[in-house]
């Protein structure tokens, strides 16, 4: 075989597994094919359309550069070479690329829709829409287009419209195949299959890619820790296990549930269907359906009512149907004392939840367009003589308990530290990230046994694989429980003026490595 035929098999090769998102793999079969026969464009146009892949764009523009020498009049080189320096800021020149190209080929949609990304990008957005509006012209079956044209109608505040259009390009998105595919890696293990809940509209015009991979909760937070060791694709829950997109779906080692909000997987109606999914993989399921929604907040109470050592504010459903708000506010008054916590039934991170001092308050509460159906929980203040509210989060991996932050606040709704205000306040109080990383290092000595055993008892009681539990600790020692289910972020968030402790992220995503290792190990 000579070298023409022998790096011709190297191009095929790389084609195939480029195709395939073996982005790594493919990279050295173009590099092979290149080394036998070095002047060949379509390998240096290759080679730079993945350096663009994994987002190498100064390589990406090199290799643009070489096969441009060889071929000015290549439009696919002036395209990478576009999109490249695009990606690095240097707009002008991505435009200069973008109209040598089209003089090359006037219609290359991809260099349209290349050129209207860098007019928003220079902030000339009419220009950018009819580069956008060229796009469509020549091919309107592209999701990637319409998606383009919604953040630049945002821009041009079209609000309205830019949303239509958003929801257009997901919709063509999601019936082109369900699935997102993550870049492979010759380093990866194994498959994990991440199962979403369809995101809500929250008018943010995310990608398809983002939201997939971005998701909501601690998957969310895998495929950047973990995509060296394993390979993340992912799919909404609602495809049907026998329907034309199912096949699309590559099989998995493991399976990882986020559809977790058990009040939204139970109000859906179709838990037998998404079950049946979950399950026709053949594999460990992480959180299975029917655990999470045993997790409910009234569930996990009752759940929990009879651990010692653990204090349980009371939860109950409330339901307005049929009701005036003063038979509600009675029925209220005759479980619950003042204050209370209002909340309603799917709102997670801190949302939804009022704290209500008085009647007054809670009639206000009540006909503020608040939901039907709804929760109510006994307020406890575990303060004691304390300056300031304090709420821990435990990150539980099958067996393993890591205490992974402290958070503080003034306020009762302790929450996390991305806000300005909440880094202020923790660079006034920096002696509190102290006390964190004491607690987080050793959590007997910083809570006490009593409490630590308390923690052993809860996870013991909940069903969930992996999960995430708000608490504190009295002054009695006892555990004053907030909530443990599997929507939250289980590795830490905090700002990097305001980090939480390293270590307790590190010894999570030991105790994340050794779970997964094992669900393969099982199979």
């Amino acid at each position: 075989m000579n070298d023409f035929e022998t790096a011709k098999q190297f191009f095929l090769e790389g084609l195939r597994l480029l195709e395939s998102n073996h982005f790594q793999a493919a990279e050295k079969q173009f590099a092979r094919s290149l080394e036998l026969i070095p002047d060949r464009v379509s390998t240096l146009n290759n080679l730079s359309a993945i350096k663009i892949k994994l987002k190498q764009f100064a390589e990406a523009e090199q290799f643009a550069l070489k096969a441009i020498a060889l071929d000015d009049k290549s439009p696919e080189a002036w395209s990478n070479l576009g999109i490249a320096l695009t990606a690095i800021e240097r707009h002008e020149e991505a435009l200069q690329a973008c109209d040598r190209a089209l003089n090359g080929n006037p219609s290359y949609t991809r260099v349209w829709l290349t050129k209207a990304m860098t007019l928003l990008k220079l902030k000339r957005y009419n220009e950018a829409l009819l580069a956008c509006d060229q796009a469509l012209k020549l091919d309107s079956n592209q999701d990637e287009i319409f998606y383009t044209r919604s953040l630049i109608l945002k821009e041009l505040g079209r609000s309205d419209e830019a949303q239509k259009v958003y929801l257009k390009s997901l919709e063509m998105k999601f019936a082109l195949s369900p699935v997102f595919i993550a870049e492979r890696r010759t380093t990866q293990k194994a498959d994990a299959l991440i199962i979403n809940q369809k995101p809500e509209d929250d008018g943010s015009l995310r990608s398809f890619e983002n939201l997939h991979v971005h998701c909501s909760n601690f998957p969310g937070q895998l495929a950047e820790r973990f995509r060296d060791e394993f390979h993340f694709t992912y799919v909404y829950a609602g495809v049907e296990t026998s329907g034309p997109l199912r096949p699309r779906i590559p099989k998995p080692d493991f399976v990882i549930n986020n559809h977790v909000n058990g009040e939204l997987a139970l109000s859906e109606g179709n838990l037998p269907g998404f079950i049946e999914l979950v399950e026709s993989f053949g594999v460990p399921v992480v959180n299975h359906p029917a655990k999470a929604i045993s997790t409910t907040r009234d569930a996990s109470t009752k759940l929990l009512n009879d651990v010692s050592g653990v204090v349980v504010p009371k939860t109950m459903r409330f339901s307005s149907n049929g009701k005036t708000d003063e038979a509600l506010v009675r029925e209220i008054e005759g479980q619950y004392d003042y204050p209370m916590i209002t909340r309603t039934l799917t709102s997670q991170m801190g949302k939804g939840m009022t704290k209500v001092d008085s009647r007054d308050a809670l009639v206000e509460v009540l006909s503020s367009g608040f939901p039907e159906q709804f929760f109510v929980t006994e307020f406890v203040d575990s303060r004691g003589g304390n300056e300031f509210f304090r709420k821990l989060r435990a990150a539980i991996v099958e067996d393993e308990i890591i205490i992974v932050r402290v958070d503080y606040d003034t306020y009762w709704n302790v929450r996390g530290r991305k806000p300005e205000k909440r880094v202020a306040f923790y660079l006034k109080n920096t002696h509190l990230l102290d006390e964190e990383k004491r607690i987080c290092k050793d959590p007997e000595a910083g809570l006490g046994r009593t409490a630590m055993q308390a923690l052993r008892a809860v996870r013991d009681q909940v069903p969930l694989d992996v999960f995430g539990m708000d608490f504190d600790v009295g002054t009695d020692g006892r555990l004053v429980f907030y909530e443990a289910n599997a929507t939250m972020n289980l590795f830490p968030t905090g700002r990097k003026e305001v980090p939480n402790p390293k270590e307790a992220e590190d010894s999570l995503k030991l105790a994340f490595h050794r779970y997964f290792t094992s669900l393969v190990a099982s199979r």
